[in-house]
């Protein structure tokens, strides 16, 4: 058993057969759906969205057939899976052993650290050559918003180029500093500069000693640790802090639920929203249970009376299922599934995440 079973068999325990295991590789995968959302949030595995990008569904299938060959999981018609008593043991001794990230943060950090690394990896790059007086090389990046905002923030005389390769180096280090050896290392031996090219995952994991996918996901959390450190205190990163300044958002929203969150602040009903954004009314629902997961205090008492909720959250747990159908039925069709996944989606209480002692010392 890998480091990458391990993974898929703690996303299988946290859904525990109520969702489908296409479910979970969508959120793993990082497909910024309403049911993704949400489902991160009600099984917590928010922390784990978009750490598997680049694996293909065909080779998550066979993994799924692999794990239930080996008798890890138990599968119903292979849509719905279950950690069967040998793969809860195997996992338990797996995440003893190599424990998750603390500061893994998929749906807040994700995509951010991916831009964050793009601008910072071209310009150690550009401004290593430059100072070095190399100006033949090839971009480490070819994005072109990547380019464009490189070439904009650039600075434009050597003296600024000297003092801008002080302060990052400067910043870096301390940030770097916070991090176990091998975490700081992961990051740096993928730096490109004058006379050294930055290094691939796997020439990285075979020189740590890691397992790939372990190098993978130590890497992804140090970047949303360095993320997360610069955006809380900028006055202490102010040269990184640009890297992500245009970027920065007070809560983890898609674009369209941005939109629907101004208007509803404006105390226009849900209805009226819809009319004026010309979306379906089910849409905007979807919205509202991705701004009760991600934005602080939101109230959705507007939209369900809390007595209410109470009793939607008891039967949750009284029936120890967050099936929407199951929960709906019992309360005899009281509430819509709207108000029962809102219900759900503000009041979760997941798992508590592994604080084990691997990535980031703070």
């Amino acid at each position: 058993m890998n480091y990458l079973d391990s993974i898929l068999l703690l996303g299988i325990d946290r859904l525990n057969g109520e969702r489908t295991t296409s479910g979970l590789y969508h959120l793993f995968n990082g497909k910024k759906s309403s049911q993704t959302i949400q489902d991160g949030r009600l099984f917590d595995l928010s922390h784990l969205f978009g750490i598997l990008k680049r694996y293909s569904y065909h080779d998550f299938q066979e993994k799924m057939t692999e794990l239930h060959n080996n008798g890890l999981i138990e599968t119903d018609d292979g849509t719905y899976a279950r950690l069967s008593e040998s793969g809860r043991i195997k996992l338990h001794e797996q995440l003893e052993r190599q424990p998750l990230p603390p500061f893994l943060n998929g749906w807040r950090y994700g995509d951010l650290s991916i831009i964050f690394w793009r601008r910072l990896t071209l310009f150690v790059q550009t401004l290593s050559h430059i100072l070095h007086e190399d100006h033949q090389f090839h971009p480490i990046q070819n994005d072109p918003d990547t380019l464009q905002w490189v070439k904009h923030f650039f600075p434009r005389d050597k003296k600024s180029r000297t003092k801008a390769s002080s302060l990052l180096f400067k910043e870096l280090m301390t940030l770097l500093c916070r991090m176990e050896d091998t975490d700081a290392e992961n990051v740096v031996l993928r730096l490109t500069r004058s006379g050294r090219i930055g290094q691939t995952t796997l020439q990285v994991a075979e020189r740590l000693k890691f397992d790939p996918m372990v190098c993978h996901v130590r890497f992804q959390a140090a970047l949303h640790f360095m993320v997360d450190r610069i955006l809380e205190g900028q006055k202490s990163y102010p040269v990184l802090y640009a890297f992500l300044a245009d970027m920065k958002q007070s809560h983890a929203l898609t674009e369209s639920t941005r939109k629907t969150y101004q208007l509803i602040n404006k105390g226009l009903q849900l209805e009226e929203v819809a009319t004026i954004r010309k979306l379906k009314p089910s849409t905007i629902e979807d919205h509202i249970v991705e701004l009760a997961i991600h934005v602080p205090g939101m109230d959705i008492d507007r939209y369900i009376p809390a007595a209410d909720q109470m009793r939607i959250l008891e039967v949750s747990r009284i029936l120890r299922t967050k099936r929407l159908k199951e929960i709906k039925q019992e309360l005899d069709e009281a509430f819509d599934y709207f108000q029962i996944r809102l219900t759900l989606a503000k009041h979760a209480v997941g798992h508590p995440h592994n604080k084990g002692g691997i990535g980031i010392v703070d």
